[in-house]
């Protein structure tokens, strides 16, 4: 018969085992003020991928560190850098500043050990500059035709197979190009085939600035808008006829600028005198007043004939038929 011993006779001996179970932390151990950590994601790299190597500062709140500056070692192409939003670990703070790279070169690539500096106060509440080594960190880049695997899978070139010429193909295009002979040869005859008297007969000059203006202010004036209540109508017919004369006679686009832009084009404009220019200015600020704001016209007349005394000013050498008043 075995005699077993039972461990509630003996105190003294479980209580030194659960003593012993309990592990002690040594009261004067404490974490550093200010530790540097280095780390580069991702962990596998060929070439064109971005390297990301990361410097983590943990330290205390009192310390200040500062960002330092990385130079990409042989085989990396700087990218960006910045840093991320500050976190607290065990009452301290940890800081990670970022920087990208670009791999360009296989093989295994060290970021040396460098330094890290920050700013801490004394005992006398100074600020002190210290500094601390980040441990270096490398990563290593491998070749794409390793990766892709052996060279069991490569079969060589085929030889070159021979095609027959696309003889259907080569008959449609002459086909085209006969098609389109025969039609320039048509359009050719037909024009050589054109009636003498049209073809001989003498081209119409072509008006003058000061020519067309009147015209076509005569043929305003016959439709007889203002007095059938068409005035608006009136005045945007009125507005681009002179400004069609200001851009033939003067060749600057009166019909696509505003009447500001063409007031400010006057002001360096040698072509005109200051009183044509204060008329040019007047006639176009009243037809836009009409024309956008819908206001009254003055007595009841329209600017046809302020329209015709600035072109008898403007070109006083160059007499043109008046529009009957």
């Amino acid at each position: 018969m075995k005699k077993v011993i039972s461990l509630t006779k003996y105190p003294v001996f479980l209580f030194t085992l659960i003593l012993l179970a309990i592990p002690f932390s040594n009261p004067g151990e404490a974490s550093n003020p200010v530790s540097v950590t280095t780390r580069i994601t991702p962990n596998t790299f060929t070439l064109g991928d971005i390297a990301t190597y990361i410097i983590s500062v943990q330290h205390d709140p009192d310390i200040q560190p500062v960002a330092p500056e990385v130079i990409p070692p042989k085989g990396l192409e700087f990218v960006d850098k910045g840093k991320s939003p500050s976190k607290e670990l065990n009452g301290q703070t940890v800081q990670e500043y970022w920087y990208k790279f670009r791999v360009d070169d296989i093989g295994i690539i060290t970021f040396p050990s460098i330094s890290v500096t920050f700013d801490a106060q004394d005992q006398n509440q100074k600020i002190i500059q210290g500094t601390i080594m980040a441990p270096e960190a490398s990563l290593e880049v491998q070749s794409l035709v390793k990766i892709q695997g052996n060279a069991e899978g490569i079969h060589d070139i085929k030889p070159l197979e021979e095609i027959s010429p696309p003889w259907t193909h080569y008959f449609w295009i002459a086909l085209g190009v006969l098609a389109l002979i025969a039609l320039l040869y048509f359009i050719w005859h037909k024009w050589k085939s054109r009636p003498t008297k049209l073809a001989n007969s003498p081209s119409i000059p072509a008006l003058t600035p000061e020519q067309l203006a009147y015209k076509e202010l005569e043929a305003l004036r016959v439709k007889g808008w203002i007095q059938i209540g068409r005035t608006q109508d009136h005045f945007f017919e009125l507005s681009e006829i002179f400004r069609r004369y200001l851009e033939n006679r003067f060749q600057f686009p009166a019909r696509e600028w505003t009447t500001e832009e063409i007031t400010a084009h006057f002001k360096h404009f040698s072509g005109l005198n200051e009183n044509l220019k204060l008329q040019a200015r007047s006639i176009l600020t009243q037809t836009d007043r009409i024309k956008f704001a819908k206001a009254e016209v003055a007595g009841g007349q329209d600017e046809i004939k302020s329209i015709i005394n600035f072109i008898r000013e403007a070109c006083p050498t160059k007499p043109a038929s008046q529009v009957s008043k």
